[in-house]
């Protein structure tokens, strides 16, 4: 019982409140930077378990979820193949949020979203 509990994810029902957290509210006078990263942190924290681990099972779907549109279109890409086979050829093995920033920037660096973001100029 204790297996299938650490590799369920916890799928939150409701968009996530940010305004209502005190450490994001700490923010409010932060860098968008410090925001993007605070909210990466919160999301993550709302699929992990009591051990702040998600099973990369979960990672894949968290991935499909909350990130949709930057992996988008990256299907036949040898590197995006091979970061979705290993979390699926160890589904139930557990992820800390480091490993997850890890896998989370390895797709980004990929995604033709980010390499089209990376060569929009500032109109600044």
């Amino acid at each position: 019982a204790e297996k299938n509990k650490r590799t369920e994810c916890y799928k939150p029902t409701v968009p996530l409140n940010l305004s209502s957290l005190v450490s994001y509210l700490a923010l409010g006078k932060g860098s968008e930077l410090e925001k993007s990263v605070a909210t990466m942190v919160l999301v993550y924290n709302s699929y992990a378990d009591s051990d702040g681990k998600i099973s990369k099972a979960c990672a894949k779907d968290l991935l499909h979820t909350q990130f949709q549109h930057f992996i988008q279109g990256q299907d036949t890409k040898p590197k995006y193949k091979e970061l979705m086979e290993d979390l699926e050829k160890d589904s139930e093995g557990l992820m800390s949020f480091e490993d997850f920033v890890v896998l989370l920037l390895s797709v980004l660096l990929i995604s033709d979203l980010f390499l089209e973001i990376r060569q929009t100029k500032n109109t600044k």
